[in-house]
């Protein structure tokens, strides 16, 4: 009977050296075919639909807001969002070209890509954060939101955040800088297993708190709004139209949170089982396991980006309209919901422009 492999005595000559080269070389060649399956192979086509999906969406949503068909202040967040999920799918391509071209695949780069999907995480906080935010102070104090809440804060607020990642950017490639490369390494003494696991750590940490913190600021917004509702139904009927017309609706930012929420919950469970794990040389030992856990766990982000695109396209009616323009595409029928809310948009704007001028400049800033 077959003992099921093949005896050899190829090996028993063979000096420790030469056989730590041969192990060597073989956990490598084992790497190489896990990140040329899950960072290119897998992630490819899943890269290149989220990035084509969401330069439709930038270019809608960007027309939509010089045409003034939606609220400025509300969209230009979502714009801000697909901004992070431009960068992800940037980075996710040339990471797949990468893995699939070279011969001899570098970890480190493979690494240096990856710290910039933390841009998927911070880009949609700081954007339903603020939507979040609008909605209640548009809800509680409407007054203060029409004098406060300008167009030109919100587009300060997405060049602040983008400074404060730039930032979080510096310093994790600093911390890489001092273990990879030589003379750095030899002034700092730093290695994999201090220096970068405490970096990488605290970016584990980061990610949850502003996945946790979307989320939580979101459902005390609805607490808030909902015991406010008696508290709004008492305003007058042209007040709560103008109100209206400059928010997000809610529905549709509980979508995106949700959306957010779900395929974002398995890369913050990952990073999270990481700071728990006080082996801080569990990743090297198991790389390649780690490296096909995280490349699954990654497509999920770019799912993300592909759902959110999709999500909005079939229910929000100017962006429906703004791809259809895109595309020349014609003769499709607007139902009577759609209708309507186009005739009360309109009749809105028309109220507003002959009624008090002072509300109307600052729903254009």
């Amino acid at each position: 009977m077959s003992s099921g492999y093949a005896r050899t005595s190829c090996f028993f000559n063979m000096t420790a050296g030469e056989r730590i080269d041969i192990f060597v070389r073989n956990r490598a060649l084992r790497l190489d075919w896990v990140l040329k399956t899950f960072f290119g192979r897998l992630a490819l086509p899943f890269a290149v639909t989220a990035l084509i999906l969401t330069i439709i969406f930038i270019i809608v949503i960007s027309r939509a807001i010089k045409q003034r068909r939606v609220s400025r202040k509300c969209y230009i967040l979502l714009l801000n969002r697909a901004i992070g999920d431009i960068l992800i799918c940037v980075c996710a391509l040339f990471l797949a070209g990468y893995v699939l071209l070279s011969n001899d695949i570098n970890r480190d780069i493979v690494s240096v890509f990856d710290l910039f999907f933390v841009a998927s995480f911070w880009s949609a906080m700081v954007s339903y954060v603020s939507l979040s935010l609008m909605k209640l102070i548009a809800v509680a104090r409407p007054f203060y939101y029409r004098r406060e809440v300008t167009m030109r804060r919100c587009v300060y607020t997405m060049i602040f955040s983008w400074l404060v990642f730039l930032f979080m950017a510096a310093y994790a490639l600093t911390s890489m800088a001092l273990v990879l490369i030589p003379s750095l390494n030899e002034w700092s003494g730093c290695k994999r297993e201090t220096c970068l696991v405490i970096m990488y750590r605290s970016r584990n940490v980061l990610n949850a708190t502003v996945y946790f913190l979307t989320i939580i600021t979101f459902f005390i917004t609805v607490f808030f709004i909902r015991r406010s509702q008696r508290f709004i139904d008492s305003f007058n009927r042209r007040s709560d139209q103008e109100s209206a017309r400059t928010r997000f609706p809610l529905w549709k930012l509980a979508l995106n949170v949700a959306t957010f929420g779900f395929l974002n919950a398995f890369y913050v469970i990952f990073g999270l089982s990481l700071i728990l794990n006080t082996d801080r040389c569990f990743w090297q030992r198991h790389e390649a396991e780690m490296f096909r856990l995280l490349g699954l766990i990654r497509i999920t982000l770019e799912i993300r980006v592909i759902l959110d695109a999709v999500i909005s396209f079939f229910t929000d009616f100017q962006i429906r309209r703004g791809v259809l323009e895109l595309f020349h595409i014609k003769g499709n029928r607007i139902g009577t919901e759609s209708r309507n809310r186009i005739f009360q948009h309109s009749s809105s704007r028309d109220n507003s422009s002959t009624g008090s001028s002072r509300p109307a400049r600052m729903d254009a800033e």
